[in-house]
């Protein structure tokens, strides 16, 4: 399985998502985490599609995308996503 996280330096939102996905981390240690910046990752970024509403996690499971989150969620909200790959 594999996290890739859209985040920005600008976005309060983000800031706040750094401190759960850290959390995810913790229980998910073997997960692949990728994080992107939604300005300086321009290559990266463009083809996820994320749009403006950050923070997004995109859930990959064998290389196909599972679940895409936008905005702030809680811990308990993205284990129970990752529960259900």
């Amino acid at each position: 399985m594999k996290m890739i996280r859209v985040n920005a330096t600008w976005c309060p939102a983000c800031i706040v998502m750094k401190k759960v996905w850290k959390q995810v981390e913790e229980v998910y240690p073997d997960m692949e985490y990728i994080d992107l910046d939604y300005d300086m990752d321009e290559e990266e970024v463009i083809p996820l599609n994320v749009g403006t509403l950050l923070p997004v996690t995109i859930l990959y499971k064998e290389e196909k995308e599972f679940a895409r989150l936008n905005g702030e969620k809680s811990k308990e909200q993205i284990i129970n996503v990752i529960k259900e790959m």
